[in-house]
């Protein structure tokens, strides 16, 4: 890691620390009505397996919204209301998302977010800080950054990530 990558870095863990506690509270996965997914876009930015993800989670009655990053200039993924794609433009040289970009996330809340990002992407680590959720479940690559972390090897596809954090979302009772 070079130095401005260990710069970034520190910037975002500074931020993240600075966060004010949330009321976290571990969602009943059939009371969950909306639910933002945060993922890392191939290239192409075809993301089938998202594409599938996100009709599961439909079919299960959830109003899902989109949100993914792409290390590109020109993003070419259509922008639906409940689809963002965001690409370099979107973010400055440390790697932070644009302040209207920051805005656009944090005005809605969700019942969960998931974080489905399986490498560090620093924006979508900002996404997901930034992003307001009763409750955040994730790949674990930054302590603190989620509520729930799954940890476990980095997969081609994000949906084993996926069925995990569900499999456990299903399975754990809470008492809310």
């Amino acid at each position: 890691m070079n130095i401005l990558d260990q710069i970034r870095q520190r910037l975002f863990l500074n931020q993240l620390r600075k966060q004010p506690a949330r009321d976290v509270r571990f969602p009943q996965w059939q009371k969950v009505r909306t639910v933002l997914l945060i993922y890392d876009s191939d290239l192409m930015e075809k993301n089938s397996d998202i594409r599938e993800i996100m009709r599961r989670l439909m079919m299960n009655n959830k109003q899902v919204f989109l949100l993914g990053y792409v290390e590109r200039k020109d993003v070419q993924s259509p922008i639906l209301p409940q689809s963002r794609m965001l690409g370099s433009r979107d973010r400055n040289c440390l790697y932070q998302l644009r302040k209207d970009i920051i805005t656009a996330i944090a005005e809605n809340e969700y019942d969960l977010i998931i974080d489905l990002t399986q490498i560090p992407c620093l924006p979508l680590q900002y996404a997901a800080l930034f992003a307001k959720a009763r409750f955040k479940a994730g790949k674990h690559i930054v302590e603190g950054l989620h509520d729930f972390d799954i940890d476990m090897p980095v997969q081609e596809s994000h949906t084993p990530l996926f069925d995990q954090i569900v499999h456990y979302l299903q399975t754990i009772e809470s008492k809310d």
